[in-house]
């Protein structure tokens, strides 16, 4: 019983990897640049007009946002995202997310712009974290 457990596990954890293996990339590699511009819209991204933040210090809130994100569905989001996230790592990956930003004390979202059904929900201690790193006026 423990074998087929021990197996079964095993398995489990090697297909998560295969599926998830960009992910996972990401989560390995450091980021170095964070760069955020207000959004254009979902389907497209402001290329434009960056606030760059560069360094450990300064992408470490982004960094965490991500690894701690939870799946979302697509209803959780209404209205034209607040921000376009792109974020760079160390090993010359990069990935772009549109940002709704939450109130403080509230859930922010995120949404994989080259896979749009990919949603993440952002605690409501992140976005107060994203709120003060952002410089953003309630």
């Amino acid at each position: 019983m423990k074998l087929d457990r021990a197996i079964f596990t095993g398995a489990s954890a090697m297909f998560k990897a295969f599926m998830n293996s960009e992910e996972n990339e990401l989560n390995r590699e450091e980021m170095i640049q964070a760069r955020v511009a207000e959004s254009s819209g979902i389907g497209s991204f402001n290329e434009t007009d960056f606030i760059m933040f560069n360094g450990i210090e300064k992408v470490s809130p982004f960094a965490d946002m991500l690894r701690n994100a939870d799946d979302a569905f697509e209803d959780s989001i209404h209205g034209e995202p607040d921000f376009d996230l792109e974020l760079h790592w160390k090993g010359g990956m990069m990935a772009q997310y549109h940002l709704w930003l939450g109130q403080k004390h509230q859930p922010s979202f995120l949404m994989d712009v080259t896979h749009p059904h990919l949603i993440y929900r952002v605690s409501r201690d992140m976005t107060n974290q994203l709120i003060q790193v952002l410089g953003v006026d309630e």
